[in-house]
C-alpha cells in the first residue's frame, strides 16, 4: 500500500492508474487475544468468513471493491472528482449509515458464532475513512492516502471511527458523537480528524494528540494624560453584530497557531485599531465565552499600555473613543459587553495597587 510509481515495475507500470477514491480500513478490536482460546481458533475461519459477507452485503460489488487484510478488510470506492462540499458531505451521511448497519450485523454475527461455540465474542470495530487520489495497478491499489487511512483505522481504539477532517470538513446534520482532534501519526504527520465518542474519551499523550480548542485574547488600552490619570480606548460594536450588538468592546479576538498571548494581543492591536502596545503581562484576568449549543471559549484579558501616539482607527466598528477612568467607573455595566466593566475595574486596581 506504500509503494510509488516509480516503484512498479515492468509491464505494471503501464497498468497503474490515479484514481479519485473513497477508502475505508475497518479492523476487529480485541481479535487478537480472543483468537487464542482453542474453542475459537478451531472456528476462525468461519467467524472471518462471517464477518466478511457482512462487508460484501452492505458494501456490494461492483461500486466497492474489497481486499481481506487478516481480522479486517481494505474497501475502496472510486468516486467523481470536483465534487462539492454538498456532495461530499451526503456521501459521509451515506457512508456513516452504512457503517452503523455494519456494526449491527456484526454484533449480531458475534452473538451467534458465541452461541455455536461455546465462547463470549464481545468484539468490536475500528475504522478509518479518507478520499482521495490512490494508484490502481490492476486490481490492487496503493498509495500514500491508503498508508494513511490505514494508520487512522489503527487509532480507532478502543473502537469506533476516525475520519480525515481535511477530506470531509463537513459533518451531515445527522453526525452525532463526532468530535474534532489532531492526530500525529508516525510517517504522515499532523492530521485533522473527526473521532467518535469512545475515541475522544480516552486519554492519548500529547505526543499522539494535538487539540485545536478555541482560545481568545482581549486587551485593554491604556494612556495617561496626566499621572495618575488613565484615558481607556473602546469601540462600539456595529448594530448588525450577532453578539453585543451597538456595545463597547476593547480589543481582541482568537489566539492563532503558534502565539504567545502577547503576541496575540499585539497582533489584534495593530490589525483592528492600527496601535502598537506594550502588554502588562501580570495585570490580567480569565473570562468565558458561553453560546447555547456552543462550545465554551475560554479567554484571558490584559491591560495594554499605548506605544507611540498613532491615534486609533477601525473598519469594523462604527465609533471608536478613548474615556477617562472616571467616567468609565460612572458608566452603566451594560454599556459594556458580558462583564468587561467589571474585569477592567479589577485590572485597573491591580495596576494601581502594583504602582504603589
Amino acid at each position: 500500500m506504500g509503494i510509488r510509481r516509480d516503484e512498479i515495475a515492468g509491464s505494471e507500470a503501464s497498468m497503474a492508474e490515479d484514481k479519485n477514491v473513497l477508502a475505508i480500513f475497518v479492523d476487529v478490536r480485541g481479535f487478537t487475544k480472543w483468537a487464542e482460546a482453542n474453542e475459537v481458533f478451531i472456528n476462525l475461519g468461519a467467524f472471518i468468513e462471517g464477518f466478511l459477507q457482512i462487508l460484501h452485503t452492505r458494501f456490494p460489488s461492483p461500486k466497492y471493491q474489497i481486499k481481506p487484510l487478516g481480522d479486517g478488510a481494505m474497501l475502496v470506492s472510486e468516486i467523481k472528482e470536483g465534487a462539492s462540499p454538498d456532495a461530499i458531505t451526503r456521501l459521509l451521511s451515506q457512508l456513516l449509515t452504512t457503517v452503523k448497519r455494519v456494526e449491527a450485523d456484526f454484533k449480531g454475527h458475534c452473538r451467534s458464532f458465541a452461541g455455536r461455540v461455546g465462547h463470549t465474542a464481545d468484539l468490536t470495530l475500528g475504522w478509518g475513512i479518507v478520499r482521495g487520489k490512490v494508484i490502481k495497478v490492476g486490481d490492487d491499489w496503493a498509495g500514500h492516502n491508503l498508508n494513511k487511512c490505514s494508520r487512522l483505522c489503527g487509532e480507532a481504539r478502543p473502537f469506533g471511527i476516525v475520519i480525515d477532517r481535511d477530506d470531509f470538513p463537513q459533518l451531515p446534520r445527522t453526525a452525532t458523537g463526532l468530535a474534532p482532534q489532531i492526530r500525529k501519526l508516525r510517517g504522515v504527520g499532523d492530521v485533522p480528524v473527526w473521532v467518535s465518542v469512545e475515541i475522544a474519551s480516552q486519554f492519548i499523550t500529547r505526543e499522539r494528540l494535538r487539540e485545536t480548542p478555541e482560545v481568545h485574547v482581549a486587551g485593554t488600552c491604556f494612556y495617561e494624560e496626566r499621572p495618575g490619570e488613565l484615558m481607556l480606548l473602546f469601540a462600539r460594536r456595529s448594530l448588525s453584530r450577532r453578539l453585543f450588538p451597538g456595545k463597547l468592546e476593547g480589543c481582541g479576538g482568537q489566539l492563532a497557531n503558534s502565539e504567545t498571548f502577547a503576541e496575540g494581543i499585539r497582533r489584534h492591536f495593530r490589525q483592528e485599531f492600527g496601535l502598537d502596545v506594550d502588554v502588562l503581562a501580570d495585570i490580567h484576568n480569565f473570562y468565558e465565552i458561553r453560546e447555547p449549543n456552543e462550545p465554551v471559549i475560554p479567554g484571558i484579558r490584559f491591560l495594554c499600555r499605548r506605544v507611540g501616539n498613532n491615534q486609533p482607527w477601525s473598519a469594523n466598528h462604527s465609533e471608536v473613543q478613548w474615556i477617562s477612568e472616571a467616567e468609565f467607573r460612572n458608566m452603566p455595566s451594560d454599556d459594556f459587553t458580558g462583564d468587561l466593566k467589571h474585569s477592567l475595574i479589577s485590572l485597573l486596581d491591580k495596576y494601581k495597587a502594583a504602582r504603589n
